[in-house]
């Protein structure tokens, strides 16, 4: 029986060649993607070797994932392989519609809501893992408080995309905690700095630091294979709760390490989800 694996972003950059690679491994693909021409193209590049499935979803938006999450459990029965890979750097501040800082609705707030949505999949599933892409730029994640994240009172680009990469693997360590008695593992990795259109359409200075060094950066596809590497190999099975770089588990910052603090992100994003789904009726 083949394998099911979903991919949030897959239409360019590091997650389309992650989901190449995962179809060249035989994986049936579930493509969460905004861009639906993008991802009929990555269909058609794919072929009719293994299963590809579209799911339209804004991962900015709370009730696009929503209506994800209700399509994808009314499709499928078990999901193999989870990779959180999309994310933005948004050059000036953004509101969405759901009133929250559009960079951690991206990175953090809508992938918490696809990944939770889907744990009875997972759990349908043997062994399954939840793959989510962090940053080596959480490391920059100053002045880091949980309770102003969906509203900073200050907007620096690079600042508060560092806050949602720390987000990232708070929160892949919570969820290895709470899946770990299910046999599902969850890890965060750092692909590396890319050379790729991430941060592209900006004119602050991260986007030109992106645009003048990105010849020196890795290459998307080497990227990808380290990412399908964690998703996949079977060294690594039963391996969960760790940040990988270059393949291997590396050693994030303290507070990338700090319980206490990850049990404060999953309680504060599921609070405010609440919050959402409350105003709404």
């Amino acid at each position: 029986m083949r394998k099911t694996a979903l991919i949030t972003g897959p239409t360019s950059g590091i997650g389309r060649f992650t989901a190449l690679e995962l179809a060249r491994k035989g994986y049936d693909l579930i493509l969460v993607a905004r861009n639906e021409a993008k991802a009929r193209e990555l269909q058609r590049e794919i072929g009719n070797t293994v299963s590809t499935a579209f799911i339209q979803c804004d991962l900015s938006s709370m009730g696009s994932v929503g209506r994800a999450v209700q399509e994808i459990k009314a499709g499928y029965h078990r999901i193999d392989l989870l990779v959180n890979n999309a994310g933005a750097i948004v050059p000036h501040r953004q509101t969405t519609v759901d009133g929250i800082e559009r960079t951690f609705a991206t990175n953090h707030l809508g992938p918490f809501l696809l990944t939770t949505g889907l744990v009875e999949l997972l759990k349908s599933a043997e062994s399954a893992r939840v793959v989510t892409l962090a940053s080596a730029a959480h490391l920059l994640a100053l002045r880091y408080q949980t309770s102003k994240l969906a509203n900073p009172p200050r907007y620096h680009d690079l600042l508060i995309y560092s806050r949602s990469k720390l987000a990232n693997i708070l929160f892949s360590n919570e969820l290895s905690e709470r899946l770990a008695p299910f046999g599902i593992t969850s890890n965060a990795v750092h692909p590396g700095v890319v050379s790729s259109n991430f941060a592209g359409d900006g004119t602050g200075a991260t986007a030109l630091f992106m645009k003048y060094f990105k010849r020196f950066f890795r290459t998307p596809q080497r990227a990808a294979a380290g990412i399908v590497h964690v998703a996949t190999a079977p060294e690594l099975q039963g391996l969960t709760g760790l940040y990988f770089v270059n393949s291997k588990p590396a050693r994030p910052s303290a507070q990338a390490r700090n319980r206490a603090l990850a049990r404060e992100l999953w309680e504060y994003s599921e609070a405010l989800l609440d919050r959402l789904v409350a105003a709404q009726f």
